[in-house]
């Protein structure tokens, strides 16, 4: 039989599990909230040319629309297409590591969002585009070594969408250090 300290003991930590439950609970909560509003990105500059964001100049250099037979002989099933964006920036800064967590998706305004292709999967496809070049890196990548003040560099991301969502669409971008901020360049498809 359990003596007296035992069960007062018991019942005290049973008594003290619905507390700690509500303390663990919103510690969570918290963290998830500042998470969300870390990775936010609420004040977004829309702009044709060339926008200055996170030490740099960007602006669009090519899209390709691919799978309706206009830009290649290719043609998909279905409403599917593939959208290669490539954006340069030319560094007015010295960037270090302020390009950290690259973020670039396509939106329309619905505020529908597409994520890039996998870069294994983006290197395949570049590859079989243009068989003699060098695929070009993607943001993720290219944020490990950003460009020296005054250099440029390019970017390209590969993207599939719904094909009566592509005449819509913007290029969004954001990196870790410089959100909630992020730029939008018009695809103008």
């Amino acid at each position: 039989m359990a003596s007296n300290r035992e069960r007062k003991w018991f019942w005290l930590s049973l008594a003290s599990l619905p507390v700690l439950l509500v303390v663990a609970f919103r510690i969570n909560a918290w963290r998830n909230i500042e998470e969300y509003s870390r990775l936010s990105e609420s004040e977004i500059l829309t702009g044709n040319g060339n926008l200055d964001y996170a030490g740099a100049l960007w602006r669009l250099e090519n899209v390709r629309l691919i799978g309706d037979g206009r830009d290649t002989a290719q043609k998909f099933p279905g409403a599917m297409r593939l959208i290669v964006v490539r954006l340069v920036a030319t560094a007015h800064d010295d960037i270090g590591k302020n390009w950290g967590q690259c973020q670039v998706s396509l939106t329309d305004d619905t505020g529908r969002r597409w994520l890039p292709l996998e870069v294994s999967l983006s290197n395949d496809i570049s590859r079989d585009l243009e068989p003699k070049a060098d695929p070009v890196n993607g943001c993720g990548i290219t944020s490990l070594t950003p460009p020296k003040k005054s250099s440029a560099v390019m970017i390209e991301e590969k993207f599939v969408v719904p094909a009566d969502a592509a005449p819509k669409l913007a290029a969004q971008l954001s990196f870790s250090a410089s959100r909630p901020k992020a730029i939008s360049l018009p695809l103008g498809l």
